[in-house]
């Protein structure tokens, strides 16, 4: 099962610091409100996202509340991807 995260990029004016929306595929030429997300947090939900459809996790049920889990990087470290793993879900997406 394939899963597209839709996004496009808000790049920011250096006068007046406002932001214009780059969106070559038009997915939100109709939408009044978007969300900005920065790209490594985007790239991390990509990630996770794939993971879930996959049932690809490894250790979640070792996952704890308490756990220093400040990012997804961390995230995906914790639930025990090694880099080589993590390139291969970026390469099938």
């Amino acid at each position: 099962m394939s899963f597209e995260i839709k996004h496009s990029i808000l790049k920011r004016d250096s006068l007046d610091e406002s932001f214009q929306l780059v969106d070559p595929n038009d997915h939100f030429e109709n939408d009044e409100y978007i969300v900005g997300v920065d790209s490594d947090t985007l790239i991390g939900m990509e990630i996770v996202v794939a993971a879930i459809l996959n049932n690809d996790f490894k250790n979640w049920n070792k996952l704890r509340e308490d756990d220093n889990i400040d990012s997804f990087h961390h995230l995906l470290l914790k639930l025990g991807y090694k880099k080589e793993e993590i390139e291969h879900i970026l390469n099938e997406m």
